[in-house]
């Protein structure tokens, strides 16, 4: 008899021991799977933090290197000329798109004198454009020669040909004057047709710092 309950308490033991055992596997294995990455679960691997902070830094220089390659916009310009009633009289650059204005502006501004109520601020400036402001009193008309509007001197490049050109129109240009139209006219009438813009030089009170102002203003038609 006590044989008998000896091997049962025996039994007992091995079948608590197992039972421990098998709870522990099992608590184990839970914990595992909560400390495991998913990525390593599934057995595929997941991109780590330095990975994706490189991958992202790379993007942003990319970024920043091509902002500063990028090609500048090109701004195109106009030149105009403007006379009278202004502070500085003279050939002008300006953005396309320009408004008298503009050139006005440019040119330091109206002078005192100026009839603003003949001249309209608003019109547009074409290249190579004389527009003249007029004086109050000033009875001559108001030059604002646009590629379709042309004087009789004006060429197809809106220059004032030297062979056509009146008094007036001549007058109208920087550092000339009635005198010195006087005798351009003058001239051609006695000498005959200018040949070339550099004939001007010929014409007395124009020296070389004259010419090189007007130059880009006259033309020879042929």
């Amino acid at each position: 008899m006590g044989l008998f309950n000896e091997l049962m308490q025996r039994k007992a033991l091995i079948a608590a021991a197992l039972l421990f055992a098998l709870g522990a596997g099992v608590i184990g294995q839970t914990a595992l799977e909560r400390l495991t990455p998913q990525g390593a679960q599934s057995g595929h691997d997941e991109p780590t933090a330095g990975f994706i902070d490189d991958t992202f830094a790379e993007d942003v220089a990319d970024r920043d290197a091509s902002e500063r390659t990028a090609t500048p916009t090109t701004v195109a310009f106009i030149v105009a000329y403007v006379s009278g009633a202004v502070r500085a009289p003279d050939v002008y650059q300006l953005p396309v798109g320009a408004r008298v204005k503009d050139l006005v502006l440019a040119a330091g501004g109206l002078s005192d004198d100026a009839d603003i109520e003949r001249i309209n601020l608003a019109a547009p400036i074409a290249d190579g454009q004389h527009v003249r402001v007029p004086w109050i009193g000033d009875g001559m008309a108001v030059a604002e020669t646009a590629p379709d509007e042309r004087g009789a001197g004006a060429s197809s490049g809106g220059l004032l040909d030297l062979n056509r050109a009146t008094t007036a129109e001549l007058d109208a240009l920087p550092g000339i004057g009635k005198v010195l139209a006087n005798r351009i006219v003058e001239w051609r009438e006695h000498e005959g047709p200018f040949q070339s813009v550099d004939d001007l030089g010929k014409v007395e009170g124009i020296g070389p710092a004259l010419l090189a102002k007007l130059a880009p203003l006259v033309t020879v038609a042929p």
